[in-house]
């Protein structure tokens, strides 16, 4: 049993962050219900495709119910389903839910133990809260993309993985659900969690942020091409082509480093900001000498912090990441043996993991109806013949 197990999630949503949010509520040990459109109403299929990577990596450990929601009993088993849960996720735009009586002040008066999860690109309120946009637009707008890529080119998008939605949505929303949780064991009573992709990624500013408002001055992007302007703090390429990376901060490893690469003589010039490019090109004559693994293994001896910048192929066949179980396996119905990204969380008492494979598109919908909230067998048949559900 996971840490979640007991806690029942309603996914309204359709979309990354907030998928992804109740994938980690259920690899916890949530029992997640996704509610889904049937596919006889429009679809994206980059959503809608249940053998789809986005779709794949995103649904394990739910259980998928199609109801038409144009429908006034598919609104009803909306509305039971609600009462039947303790947390319910929705990435719709301010205002929408409202029009339709599902806002959190309507739904929170039938189920006032319900934790309420709104996440949006910029909030339920402010000028910007009915802007519409993407990953890339929250990631520019909280000052992410002005940081990247050096000062000589345009700022790099880095479409994966995306530090807004991922930091700024998914992490924000997991940590506010499960403390919203744990208050209403207190209290006794839900709240709506108002989750802003954009103040969850400006919070993420840890290094930068604080000292623009100490000290008024901006960073700047980098004048070398890594993205990095430190020698002790870089990106260097090897003999065979391929890059490592060197993190040097501390005196007695930047001290370590330049013993092993043969020049002391910058021992005492790591933050000298006048010889940063000659020492990182001096580095990198060294560097060429020599394979990237062979780098990697001597300065890994020499107690240096160094790490290879891995491209999938070497990433996922690494040995450190396949002793951690970085990859899991499960069967699928249509894809046969289908591997999945594990859940990082360890727990020494209540596991989580990769319990259930990503359902088919409304896949529990029978099951969910007559289990959960008591309909019957012909009940399920005369809702799917007048395409209540799917």
């Amino acid at each position: 049993m996971g840490p979640l197990s007991g806690v029942r999630v309603l996914d309204m949503s359709k979309y990354g962050p907030s998928r992804y949010c109740s994938m980690i509520l259920g690899d916890l040990g949530a029992d997640v219900i996704v509610v889904e459109v049937p596919t006889f109403v429009s679809q994206l299929p980059v959503v809608s495709e249940d053998t789809g990577s986005l779709y794949i990596g995103q649904n394990r450990n739910k259980r998928s119910i199609a109801l038409n929601l144009k429908k006034d009993e598919g609104k009803q088993i909306l509305d039971k389903l609600i009462d039947e849960s303790d947390v319910l996720i929705e990435a719709n735009r301010p205002g929408v839910l409202k029009r339709r009586g599902l806002d959190y002040e309507t739904v929170s008066k039938r189920n006032p133990r319900l934790i309420y999860c709104s996440i949006t690109g910029y909030g339920q309120d402010g000028p910007y809260s009915q802007r519409t946009g993407h990953e890339i637009n929250f990631a520019g707008a909280a000052g992410v993309l002005c940081l990247t890529g050096s000062r000589n080119g345009p700022p790099v998008y880095l479409q994966s993985p995306s530090i807004a939605d991922l930091l700024g949505g998914v992490t924000h929303a997991v940590i506010a659900i499960t403390a919203a949780l744990y208050a209403r064991q207190a209290t006794g009573k839900g709240q709506q969690i108002d989750v802003s992709i954009t103040d969850g990624t400006l919070f993420y500013h840890w290094i930068d942020g604080p000292e623009y408002l100490l000290t008024g001055k901006p960073p700047q992007r980098s004048e070398m091409p890594t993205g990095s302007d430190m020698a002790c703090m870089n990106v260097y390429q090897a003999r065979d082509g391929k890059y490592f990376t060197v993190g040097c901060f501390e005196p007695w490893l930047w001290e370590n480093f330049c013993k092993l690469v043969g020049h002391e003589e910058y021992i005492a010039t790591q933050f000298d900001v006048g010889r940063q490019k000659e020492m990182y090109e001096a580095f990198s004559k060294v560097f060429a000498g020599k394979d990237r693994d062979e780098w990697v293994r001597l300065l890994d001896e020499a107690d240096v912090s160094a790490a290879p910048a891995y491209d999938f192929d070497d990433l996922f066949a690494d040995p450190h990441f396949r002793h951690r179980k970085a990859v899991v396996e499960v069967d699928h119905p249509k894809l046969g043996k289908l591997k999945l990204l594990n859940t990082p969380f360890r727990f020494s008492e209540t596991p989580a993991e990769v319990r259930t494979r990503p359902p088919l598109w409304g896949e529990h919908t029978d099951e969910v109806l007559m289990e959960l909230l008591g309909y019957s067998d012909g009940d399920v048949r005369r809702l799917r013949q007048e395409q209540v559900i799917e």
